[in-house]
């Protein structure tokens, strides 16, 4: 369902840009729509998803690691090819991901998926140069090879991550 409520909204936009009709005007003013929808949602849940977070769920055996000031340098050596999604609580979109980024760190091979929570993070959001959210940048060897801005499916983090750029 995520999943198919971000491609439609990454569609949307795609297809205004590339032409603007009714539909497509349509079809993007909808979308928009959605984006503020789940970001208020997101914003007015945020006390009751951080109490359900330190109350009910234990240690989570994700893949996806949590960078910090502390230890992003240590990634960044240790590590190849790092996918980083800057996030953050308040934003729909960037919680529309977390399921998509679980499932795409658990098919994924030879990539460290990575978050940063940008209000917890502010030198790490100044660094990195993020405007907004939720935004991926991929690295290799401790270097920027790509960044997209905005929800992504597998579908699209498999083609950010393993397809290079002609």
């Amino acid at each position: 369902m995520i999943e198919t409520l971000i491609k439609y909204q990454n569609d949307s936009e795609r297809n205004f840009q590339e032409k603007k009709n009714f539909l497509t005007i349509i079809n993007y003013a909808f979308a928009l729509i959605i984006f503020f929808f789940s970001t208020i949602v997101s914003a007015f849940t945020f006390p009751l998803r951080f109490l359900y977070k330190k109350i009910f769920l234990k240690k989570n055996e994700s893949e996806i690691i949590h960078l910090n000031d502390k230890n992003i340098t240590s990634v960044l050596k240790n590590e190849e090819l790092v996918l980083i999604d800057f996030w953050a609580e308040w934003c729909g979109p960037c919680l529309m991901m977390n399921s998509t980024l679980e499932k795409f760190a658990n098919e994924s091979k030879n990539i460290q998926i990575a978050k940063v929570n940008a209000d917890l993070n502010r030198k790490l959001i100044n660094r990195f140069q993020i405007k907004g959210l939720p935004q991926f940048i991929l690295l290799k060897n401790g270097k920027e090879i790509k960044r997209y801005a905005g929800a992504m499916t597998v579908f699209d983090l498999n083609k950010f991550c393993y397809e290079t750029d002609s």
